[in-house]
């Protein structure tokens, strides 16, 4: 029986969750007017690996890279780079990543760079959220680390004709414990890829001898944040980039009915969105965003709904009737399912 990866079923449990879709209506003509002349080269996406990961990205079973390449890159100057889709949003999982590939690669965690959430290079991840960032992608990222370590031994007995029982990895370097003769990480993979397989269960140190990983340290790059010289996401600007607002209703599945835009109008550099029952504003910086969008006067005819009170006895009273035996989550997650993947 295959069993589905646990990140994938997470996966799809946040996908299944209904949303409000809106199509936005574009005519040829206004498409062409829009884009002005030239060439468009479309690109479609034909699976959900497209949201986040590029080089390495999840295989058509939709499991993660098992490929030791995919994760961690030695050069020859024993700079190691880390990749993880996962993001840093002040949960500080720069640190703990960092801290726990550092543990397996017996370096100091000054060693070791994340690179994350770059789609051209690190592999694909659902996203950022649940709090499944240490129990997840620390354990597949401790298995790399491990795998990469007892890969450089490898290399490295193989290079001595020594058994690899008595060679040590410990400050970046292995070390023939016999006759003390060492070579760095990077004199080893002399920044060529890690040709190995990431084995299921790799023998990952015990807690109880963890040296770096568990432990207190100094926050990575603790300094910039400190000093406000840390470019977040919303730091970033690139040419002519504006800032979109979108007005929500109060309630779900609401429809407009009527939009006052007049006063938003008329704040300079401010463009309006309407399409059916969407409303948005772009503006060149948040600040004007914000402003133009309170300025809108907008009703809304909502249709009545169960208060936060009375959610428990309308969902018990009110069912979602079963089509064929299975209710919708049932369904969303059997239509999503990869061909050959069973999920018990």
């Amino acid at each position: 029986m295959n069993q589905a990866p646990e990140f994938l079923i997470e996966d799809r449990q946040h996908d299944s969750i209904r949303r409000l879709a809106h199509v936005f209506d574009l005519e040829r003509r206004d498409f062409l007017k829009l884009l002005g002349g030239g060439v468009l080269v479309g690109i479609s996406a034909s699976s959900p690996a497209q949201e986040s990961g590029g080089a390495h990205r999840q295989d058509s079973e939709g499991n993660i890279p098992d490929s030791l390449a995919a994760w961690i890159h030695i050069a020859e100057d024993d700079a190691i780079t880390v990749n993880t889709g996962k993001v840093e949003i002040g949960q500080n999982i720069r640190t703990s990543l960092a801290q726990q590939v550092a543990e397996e690669l017996r370096v100091p965690i000054s060693a070791i760079q994340l690179v994350m959430a770059d789609t051209a290079l690190t592999p694909f991840d659902a996203g950022t959220f649940g709090s499944r960032t240490t129990p997840i992608m620390g354990h597949q990222l401790r298995n790399a680390a491990t795998t990469a370590r007892e890969l450089l031994i490898e290399m490295a007995a193989q290079r001595w004709q020594s058994d690899p029982a008595t060679l040590s990895a410990a400050d970046g370097k292995i070390t023939n414990t016999k006759t003390q003769q060492s070579i760095t990480y990077g004199e080893l993979a002399k920044g060529q890829q890690l040709a190995r397989t990431i084995p299921a269960d790799p023998a990952v140190t015990p807690a109880k001898d963890w040296r770096i990983a568990g432990t207190s340290v100094a926050k990575v790059n603790g300094r910039a944040f400190a000093t406000g010289s840390h470019r977040y996401t919303s730091d970033l600007t690139r040419p002519g980039m504006l800032y979109g607002k979108v007005l929500r209703p109060s309630a779900f599945h609401a429809t407009l009915i009527s939009l006052d835009a007049s006063a938003a109008e008329k704040i300079p550099s401010t463009k309006l969105v309407h399409d059916g029952d969407f409303v948005g504003i772009a503006a060149p910086d948040e600040y004007t965003a914000t402003r133009a969008l309170n300025a809108l006067r907008a009703q809304w005819k909502i249709m009545p709904q169960p208060s936060e009170s009375e959610l428990y006895n309308y969902l018990r009273k009110n069912p979602e009737p079963a089509v064929n035996g299975e209710g919708r989550r049932d369904r969303r997650r059997r239509k999503a399912r990869p061909p050959g993947l069973r999920l018990n």
